[in-house]
């Protein structure tokens, strides 16, 4: 059965998106328990940035015109339309084969993709017994088919975002990525809030653990770092969750790894000389969810 993995902060800008494809790429392109993972994206965000940057934007136009985005598989099953499979809906970034390397290359990787017209329209009509029983059909119709599911939330849930809490009923965990900065430190209540709401609207029976706070363009040297650091320990603190040791650094090359224009073969090219700040803090969630990875120790 997968685990089901939600990327979220009230906040906007702090790297999201980029945590959710940067663990889902190296998951999907390593060894766990002797065979390859099978790991999928779901893109609850309308503004579809995380499968942009897995697929394209040329692809993902088209898989909007052709009606195979979430939304549209969500509107069947409301419909009635018993021949609606979920599986239909999974497209794949194939791992490239063609170019020789001895490095671990970028694996397959399955993504649902998002389009927000429709997403509006469900969420002006969708009550919260709806959404629960969009999130159960979700979840029964792919657990058994994945290792992994990240879910890539947007910013500013509440009730009225219906199709996005979709996607944040289905976690059973949670990350939070973080800038250490004071107007990104300002949001974590707020992000504490809604996902304490969350846990509230789900109920007992569907309870999911808050593993912790990931530092993103972070650097622990620095005088920024150094002043809200106290305060980041304070609300890990009340929400009874752990702050990562390993950290995403400041820099250009990490950035440029989310874009889709870039032909990357492997895991090394992707994350340039921060591979190794990627692969710890990899390992470090993975070992939270209760696996170990086979990870190679490469240089770019």
């Amino acid at each position: 059965m997968a685990k089901m993995i939600g990327i979220y902060n009230n906040k906007g800008g702090v790297g999201k998106t980029t945590l959710a494809l940067f663990l889902a790429d190296f998951l999907s392109s390593v060894t766990i328990k002797g065979k390859k993972s099978r790991v999928l994206v779901i893109d609850f965000d309308p503004q579809a940035s995380c499968c942009n940057a897995i697929l394209g934007p040329e692809k993902v136009g088209g898989l909007r015109e052709t009606g195979k985005t979430l939304p549209h598989a969500l509107k069947g099953r409301r419909e009635g339309q018993s021949e609606t499979d979920l599986l239909e809906y999974i497209f794949t970034r194939k791992e490239n084969l063609r170019s020789k390397t001895k490095k671990t290359r970028l694996g397959n990787l399955d993504v649902i993709v998002s389009e927000a017209e429709l997403a509006l329209a469900f969420e002006e009509s969708a009550s919260m017994e709806d959404v629960m029983e969009m999130a159960s059909w979700i979840k029964a119709s792919l657990s058994k088919h994945y290792d992994f599911i990240f879910v890539d939330l947007p910013g500013s849930l509440s009730k009225r975002n219906g199709f996005s809490l979709i996607g944040a009923f289905l976690a059973d965990y949670f990350l939070v990525p973080i800038e250490p900065n004071r107007i990104n430190i300002n949001a974590i209540p707020l992000t504490l809030k809604m996902l304490n709401d969350i846990r509230g609207w789900r109920g007992n029976k569907k309870p999911f653990k808050l593993l912790g706070f990931v530092l993103n363009k972070a650097d622990r040297r620095t005088r920024q770092y150094k002043l809200h650091k106290d305060e980041l320990v304070h609300y890990a603190g009340v929400a009874s969750c752990k702050i990562y040791e390993n950290i995403l650094p400041p820099t250009p090359k990490l950035s440029n790894a989310t874009d889709d224009s870039i032909q990357f073969i492997t895991l090394s090219e992707r994350y340039d000389t921060y591979y190794t700040h990627v692969k710890k803090l990899v390992l470090e969630v993975i070992d939270d969810l209760g696996f170990s990875v086979k990870a190679k120790q490469e240089k770019p």
